[in-house]
């Protein structure tokens, strides 16, 4: 099986919810606002709490506490409901699932943390929706739950790594290609923006910095959020190339800088997406 394979097998396992759906289908008429979308959300009472909470988190930080779904349609923007409708769905897929083969508290640690630095770098660079840099490296690494529920002993091996091996080349060694690469293909089926798609394809560098700001800043990301959750394996000094921030004009202050802010709203975010959490929701 290649990465394509194992995507559409778990098509049906990983559907899109059909309130992500309909919202999809308003998001493409110009004429929907916030006021439709909210009315359409309003329908799945998990979903609805679940958007609030988001726009009442660290991750858009708004002044006052928001109430009203309305406004959170519109704090946190009317395609982002959408992206964040898809994480919702799959959090609640894997609400009951047994941490035998994988460490799912340590999968969202890393995609939590991986969402926040590309956020947070993109942020620094400029970039208008940094929004989309969230959301891709929220879903950067969901290609590890697809093998876990494919085979679920295959994903138990790819989590063999230590600080000789990284999780792309052991992932690389056993499977012949990385959970990126069927991330990539499960939000492309999910009919994700090609920013966000090609942005996951391409979060494993080679030896030198990408060509696409997105692409430098989410594999960035990705290195940190590993580095990050696996401590005990891996460090800055000892496992992240110069060449991914210097590209950025970033110095090893400003990383640590990011590491800290994200160490602190991990604790605080992660709740949002642990599917810990939807147990009780």
């Amino acid at each position: 099986m290649n990465a394509i394979d194992y995507a559409k097998k778990v098509s049906d396992l990983f559907a899109v919810p059909k309130t992500a759906m309909r919202v999809k289908t308003l998001i493409e008429d110009e004429t929907t606002d916030a006021a439709s979308i909210a009315a359409l959300v309003q329908t799945d009472p998990g979903l609805a709490a679940h958007i609030l909470r988001i726009a009442n988190s660290a991750i858009y930080r708004f002044p006052r506490k928001i109430e009203q779904l309305q406004r959170a349609v519109q704090v946190i923007g009317t395609s982002a409901v959408y992206d964040y409708a898809l994480v919702f769905g799959i959090s609640n897929a894997f609400s009951n699932e047994q941490s035998e083969f994988v460490d799912l508290d340590k999968f969202w640690e890393q995609s939590v943390s991986c969402a926040l630095l590309a956020k947070h770098f993109g942020s620094l660079n400029g970039i208008r929706d940094a929004d989309r840099l969230f959301v891709s490296g929220l879903l950067h690494n969901i290609g590890e739950l697809v093998v876990l529920k494919v085979n679920p002993n295959l994903a138990k091996d790819c989590g063999r790594f230590d600080s000789r091996l990284l999780p792309r080349d052991c992932q690389q060694d056993i499977m012949g290609f990385t959970f990126a690469e069927i991330s990539a293909a499960l939000s492309q089926h999910w009919m994700l923006p090609d920013s966000i798609v090609s942005t996951i394809a391409m979060q494993h560098h080679d030896d030198s910095a990408a060509d696409i700001l997105e692409v430098q800043i989410m594999q960035l990301a990705y290195d940190l959020s590993v580095i990050n959750t696996f401590g005990h394996h891996y460090s800055v000094q000892t496992h992240l190339p110069e060449f991914l921030f210097k590209s950025l004009n970033l110095s090893e202050e400003d990383i640590e800088e990011a590491l800290d802010m994200t160490n602190y709203q991990v604790e605080q975010i992660i709740h949002l997406f642990n599917p810990d959490v939807f147990k009780v929701a």
